[in-house]
């Protein structure tokens, strides 16, 4: 496992678009009622957040439950998301999201981080809310709901975006991945995060201010990375 200081100034939160998203207003597929499963389960403190936090960027909880072919990645938030989340002036996006290390080796550099910035994290599963009129330097689609795949950074490549299914469901956001668009791990280290973050003027530069809001587990008080499996 690579230690957490070596991400924490980093970590924060990319921004990419592209997705689909739902509002859910009762119990259903997407529920945190899950059937068994091999899950990793994250209890955080009410009120931990940044001061600057609303409650709904506050995390009380975040859980993975792999359900035969998806992963399922809920977090739960001291209060409901509402339909227009405001962001701060600065910021040109804000982003619920788990964030996966699957390859302790390995640490991409650049997107949605800045060109010369190493990253541990492959993985970036995304909920966010972009600033009006704001375009997203390599997706210009500007959608809610997004996988990120860093793993081309590791060859030249770019980081690729893929749309995801979301349900919003007052205070709890669900997340299905399937498993093989994540090379279907057997293990990995995760965090979830709630951020927001200002663009660069290009793809290269990327995102190159990141303000995070809360931590689940509190790397940034020293805790290590949450496992899958528990």
């Amino acid at each position: 496992m690579k230690r957490i200081r070596t991400f924490l100034s980093v970590v924060v939160v990319a921004t990419l678009g592209a997705g689909c998203s739902e509002r859910n207003d009762q119990t259903g597929p997407l529920s945190a009622e899950f059937i068994a499963g091999q899950t990793s389960v994250v209890a955080d403190a009410v009120g931990d957040a940044d001061k600057t936090a609303q409650a709904y960027l506050d995390i009380v909880r975040a859980e993975i439950t792999k359900q035969g072919t998806n992963f399922v990645f809920v977090m739960t938030l001291a209060a409901p998301v509402p339909e227009s989340p405001e962001l701060p002036s600065w910021a040109d996006v804000m982003v619920w999201q788990p964030i996966l290390d699957t390859d302790p080796t390995a640490s991409p550099v650049g997107y949605p981080f800045t060109k010369n910035t190493a990253n541990p994290f492959e993985f970036f599963i995304q909920h966010r809310v972009y600033r009006s009129g704001f375009v997203d330097p390599l997706d210009p689609t500007g959608a809610a709901d997004v996988l990120v795949d860093r793993r081309p950074l590791l060859t030249g490549g770019q980081a690729t975006v893929t749309p995801i299914k979301v349900s919003v469901d007052g205070a709890q956001i669900t997340f299905v991945v399937d498993a093989a668009l994540l090379g279907d791990p057997s293990t990995f280290n995760w965090v979830g995060v709630t951020a927001a973050a200002k663009a660069g003027d290009d793809v290269k530069n990327a995102y190159n201010k990141h303000f995070p809001f809360d931590f689940a587990p509190d790397v940034n008080s020293g805790a290590p990375t949450a496992v899958w499996p528990q």
